[in-house]
């Protein structure tokens, strides 16, 4: 486990509770920070990646801030990990995104993008509905996502960091790649001045769209998806994990409750005991950046940018 803040502690407890899998080590720049977690699940802590990477982990997750993805991801790519779990996105840079991935495919590396939302079973269970035609064609997808600043985010701002959670959602649900991107966005809070709240709109083919309405400035927290189909509505509530159909006669439709991180860790672990392929690719993530990039720069500049 490469960085133990906020992500990666829950990161190493999962792990420690997987049966199929031994926490050999966590690296954290902050040494104490990096003991107390090894402490706390019996592995080796350290503050250098080499030694961490000396121990030939089967399965690396890396959690670092987004700028230092790349850096890590390449040095464990050089090692020759089997499978690195990447929290999203995979990087804050396309041509560095582009670089772990070309490293990675040279060496028989599979790279798994922690997309996590798209293991939440609200989500699962949305997409069958949708694959089932329960709501007839879908028109719209729109996510809310808010809640308060947190401060140790510091090296981008809301459209990278939460936005692409939505980004990815909504494109996963469509099953399609978003066209074009336009958005609005403004800065308040954010200690470096990278954008905190945010509106943006994807164009889907079909004219279908998307929207992710963002926001750190509330003082509660909501994950909602809204989806609006020819013949029925649904309302999934991520953090409840709900989902209700609305028609002529509203329907809660039954969600086994689960971890959305547990299920993704051990995806990423099957990936490398049964040779399985990621469930989130590196292109996935690819085509995620792309967007929140094209967000941007639509924001920045006020105009409708393709994709």
């Amino acid at each position: 486990m490469v960085g133990v803040g906020s992500m990666g502690r829950n990161h190493a407890r999962v792990y420690s509770e997987l049966e199929e899998v031994e926490l050999v080590g966590v690296c954290d720049r902050d040494a104490s920070r990096a003991g107390e977690i090894a402490q706390r699940f019996g592995c080796l802590a350290t503050t250098e990646l080499d030694q961490l990477l000396s121990l030939a982990p089967h399965v690396l997750s890396i959690a670092v801030p987004t700028s230092q993805h790349h850096e890590v991801a390449l040095a464990a790519v050089e090692a020759g990990v089997p499978v690195l779990l990447i929290e999203k996105p995979i990087s804050d840079d396309f041509d560095h995104a582009a670089q772990v991935i070309a490293a990675a495919r040279r060496k028989g590396i599979k790279i798994f993008v922690g997309h996590i939302e798209r293991f939440n079973p609200a989500v699962r269970v949305l997409k069958e509905l949708i694959g089932e035609g329960r709501l007839g064609e879908v028109l719209s997808i729109a996510n809310l996502r808010v809640g308060q600043y947190n401060e140790r985010i510091l090296d981008t701002g809301i459209i990278l960091d939460l936005g692409s959670h939505d980004v990815d959602l909504i494109s996963f649900l469509y099953g399609e790649r978003v066209e074009a991107v336009s958005a609005v966005a403004s800065t308040s809070v954010h200690e470096r001045g990278y954008e905190d709240h945010a509106s943006i709109l994807l164009r889907f083919p079909g004219e279908r769209s998307g929207i992710c309405e963002l926001s750190w400035l509330s003082p509660y927290k909501v994950r909602n998806i809204f989806v609006t189909g020819e013949d029925r509505f649904a309302l999934v509530d991520l953090i409840q994990q709900k989902v209700t159909l609305l028609g002529s006669e509203p329907e809660v439709v039954p969600v086994p409750r689960e971890e959305p991180l547990r299920l993704e860790l051990k995806a990423a672990v099957e990936c490398y005991l049964n040779g399985t392929e990621p469930a989130v690719t590196a292109e996935d993530s690819i085509h995620c950046l792309k967007v929140c990039n094209a967000a941007i720069s639509a924001y920045r500049t006020g105009r409708v940018v393709e994709v």
